[in-house]
């Protein structure tokens, strides 16, 4: 049996039994995981986008391992949200999920999750724009449009780290609509 601590970010998480719970999370160290957790009715149940700090217990040949000793770094602040923004943050987390294998070590992603996980300004837009990296960083972000100010925000997008890009202001509705369809 192994014991390790790591900082991790839940992408997905399922109510097995009552008081039990079944997250995929995802690690700076490790990469995707599943891990399973007794909640007792004195702790604060956990949810997708939170940042923790926790211990891992796993066996040799165990594919679901057990977690304790659980600290909440930070939480995507769900107060004062749109339904459009809490949608678009929720389909970042989805398509990371989806996209990354097991056994894949992008540290990118995570440091971009916990980038936005904590960011105090975190709008649609920058969601937008986030989504669109993380496009980028699985290689499927295509930079040509025929609207040449799309086509300079993909190729920003493609050839910057996330915190160049949440610095852009400028993109109008207009470009935030059809950033959006892509």
């Amino acid at each position: 049996m192994s014991i390790f601590k790591t900082k991790w970010i839940i992408l997905k998480l399922s109510k097995t039994k009552p008081w039990e719970f079944l997250y995929t999370i995802f690690t700076k160290e490790y990469w995707k995981i599943l891990c399973n957790k007794k909640i007792s009715k004195k702790e604060k149940s956990l949810d997708l986008g939170y940042l923790v700090n926790f211990e891992i217990t796993t066996k040799e040949n165990q594919s679901i391992h057990k977690i304790r000793n659980i600290k909440i770094i930070s939480e995507y602040k769900r107060e004062n949200k749109s339904f459009k923004e809490l949608n678009s943050y929720l389909i970042i987390l989805s398509i990371i999920h989806n996209k990354i294998p097991t056994w894949a070590p992008i540290l990118e992603l995570f440091n971009l999750l916990e980038i936005i996980t904590s960011h105090p300004n975190m709008d649609v837009t920058k969601l937008t724009l986030t989504r669109l990296k993380i496009i980028s960083i699985f290689w499927e972000l295509n930079e040509n449009n025929s609207n040449p100010t799309i086509a300079k925000i993909l190729k920003f997008i493609n050839s910057n780290k996330i915190d160049r890009i949440l610095k852009l202001t400028w993109i109008s509705e207009e470009i935030e609509k059809k950033l959006e369809l892509i």
